[in-house]
Order: C-alpha cells, then structure tokens, then sequence
C-alpha cells in the first residue's frame, strides 16, 4: 500500500504523462475513427435516418448498413458505447484475437477435439492492425515514462521523454516480445486444459459444476496472462532502474522479485483491479442516467468517455510507477559493515580500544 501511495503520488506530480498517453490514443484511434466518420457522413446524407440517428438510433438502418460492410465498418455497433467496450476487450483477449490476432488459435474450444478456434477472427485486420500500432507506441512510450516516474522530483519536458523513450526502446521492445512468447505459451498451454474442462464438465451431473469449470479456466487463463504482465512490468523497471541491457536477464530477475514478493506485488493488481470496477460502475451509472439527443449532448457524452479512458489510464501509470516504487524499495541493501569489535570497559584509552 506504502508503494501504491508513492507511485500515484509520484503520477500526480507528472500529471501531464497521463495526457500525453491518452493523446496518443486519440491520435491512434483518429486514424480510423476518421475515414468511419467520412462514410457514415455519406451513407447518412439526403436519408431520414440522418436525423433519427442523431437524436437516437435507427436499429433497422444500422443493421441493413452494418451487414454491407467488410471492413472496420462491419465492427462498429453500440455494444462499444457505454460498458460493452470492456466484455469486447476482455473477450477479444481471452479468445487471442488480442494482441493482431497472435494467438486466435490458443484460446481452444470451439472445434471437436478442443485443439483450437476454427472461427474466423470477429475483429477486422484492419483494426488488429491499428491495435497493434498502438502498442508498439506504448512499448516505445514506456522507457521515456518509466525514467519520467524514476526521478523524485518530478517534472518533465516532451524532449527529455523522447530522449529517455529513444534510448530504452529496443531494450523495451525485447522485453515485450519475451512477454509475447510467455503468453504464446500460456495459450498453448490452455489449449490442453480446454480440451481435458469441457470433457470434464460434459460429464458434470449438475450444471453448476460445468457452468463454475467453464468460467473457472477463463479466470485461470486471465490470472496467467496477468502474472505474464507482473513479469514483463517488473523487467522494464528493472532495465530503468538499475540501467540493465539485457533483456533475457531482467526477465529472470524480476522473475526472482515476484516469487520473493508476490503477495505485495500481486495486491496492487488487486487493489488497481477493484478501483478500476469501481470506476467502470461509477461510468455505467452516469450513462444509464444520461440521454444522448443531439450534438450538445454528444459533445457531453465525448468528454465523460474520454475521462473515463483518460481515468484507466491513470490507473496503468499509477500500476506501474508503483511496482517501480515497490521495487526501489525491497531491492535496496545495506553495504555489508563488519560488526564493530565490543569494547571491553577498562579498556577505555588503551590503542586496543581506539582501534576496536
């Protein structure tokens, strides 16, 4: 708690970084959330749809337009607008298709034999695509961010950012493709357990217990996947903090780190977790009471999506400045000093005693 203390105050004094983080996304989302606007523009012209759909939603319209698409159109629906962006997030991962389709086939369960999905993607190349430029952003983000967070007191420019992003990006990204092949792994490795659960819970006599085994392999593949994320946050730290060139070898110790600390490291992704529902609810609270009818109310509706967005953000910046607090903190050793020789009383005075 001390750390995640440190690292959210240490965020506020760098509140700009969560700015900066969330231009970037605008600025990657722009590129196809543009060219999207330019064609529902003309799709909409001289139609009577055009007003229903701007003072609510034509649901006929949308599914006769949606259903013509075969791009990035045929992914745009309003299950993105209010919560629903997170169940498609969390399924899109959960099933692989996150990150650019890597792992589509290790999610499992959905031919015969349990071996693999033989659906095709449900997200657009196109978007994958744009997904995966927007982490090769971040991975180039981090290094800059971590040496931003690194200094106590505060404050930075966008020139020493870049600098520091420039000068930990290779470093970065091969901590981040060590991190692509744990989760390659993880996957393959939940493809035996899809196959071995859903043969378990066919035979389940009560649904229940196949209902709970379904669910169950979902949180363990999720709770994987999260401790694949603790390894690859603390080997970025790690590379800043202790200025580490290899990759391979900071993945090895923060893998030390975590096993030594993982019940602190692992709380803060509790505590950030529950936060973060918290914040989702706070969302889903004001969406259920606000009524969108007409551009005014859209602009509102714009800027309390963004600052939910911009609230998540915080969260993974908050996360990650404090496990490098975490880290400063249960990694730093005393220089070892030989104990002092006892002095004996009547002594005192004599050369054996002043070089005691």
């Amino acid at each position: 708690m001390r750390a995640l203390r440190d690292g959210f105050h240490s965020l506020a004094r760098n509140w700009g970084l969560v700015l900066l983080v969330l231009a970037t996304n605008l600025g990657v989302a722009l590129t196809l959330a543009a060219p999207l606007a330019v064609q529902l523009q003309g799709d909409l012209a001289h139609t009577g749809s055009s007003s229903t759909m701007m003072y609510g939603f034509d649901y006929e319209w949308w599914t006769k337009w949606v259903s013509e698409q075969e791009g990035p159109g045929r992914d745009l629906g309003p299950d993105l607008l209010g919560t629903g962006f997170v169940y498609k997030n969390l399924d899109a991962l959960l099933s692989g298709r996150l990150p650019a389709g890597l792992f589509a086939r290790g999610a499992g369960g959905d031919d015969e034999e349990g071996g693999g999905s033989s659906r095709e993607p449900e997200i657009d190349p196109t978007i994958l695509a744009v997904a995966a430029l927007y982490l090769l952003v971040q991975v180039f983000l981090l290094g800059g961010i971590l040496g931003v967070l690194r200094a106590p007191e505060g404050g930075w420019t966008v020139r020493g950012l870049a600098h520091g992003a420039g000068f930990y990006a290779g470093r970065m990204l091969r901590v981040s493709v060590l991190a692509l092949v744990l989760a390659g792994v993880v996957f393959a490795l939940n493809v035996r357990l899809v196959a071995w659960v859903e043969d378990v819970a066919r035979e389940a006599v009560s649904e229940r217990t196949a209902l709970a085994l379904l669910l169950g392999r979902h949180a363990l593949l999720l709770a994987a996947l999260l401790v694949v994320h603790m390894l690859a946050s603390y080997a970025r730290v790690i590379l800043v903090v202790e200025e580490r060139r290899s990759a391979i070898l900071a993945v090895v110790s923060s893998l030390g780190f975590c096993r030594r600390n993982f019940l602190a490291a692992a709380g803060q992704y509790v505590v950030v977790f529950v936060v973060g529902l918290v914040l989702l609810g706070l969302w889903a609270a004001i969406d259920v009471r606000l009524v969108v009818t007409g551009w005014k109310s859209q602009l509102v509706a714009l800027v309390l999506f963004e600052a939910l967005i911009a609230g998540r953000i915080a969260l993974r910046l908050g996360l990650l400045a404090a496990q490098l607090e975490l880290y400063r903190a249960r990694s730093r050793r005393e220089p070892d000093v030989p104990a002092a020789m006892p002095v004996p009383e009547d002594a005192t005075g004599t050369p054996e005693a002043e070089a005691a």
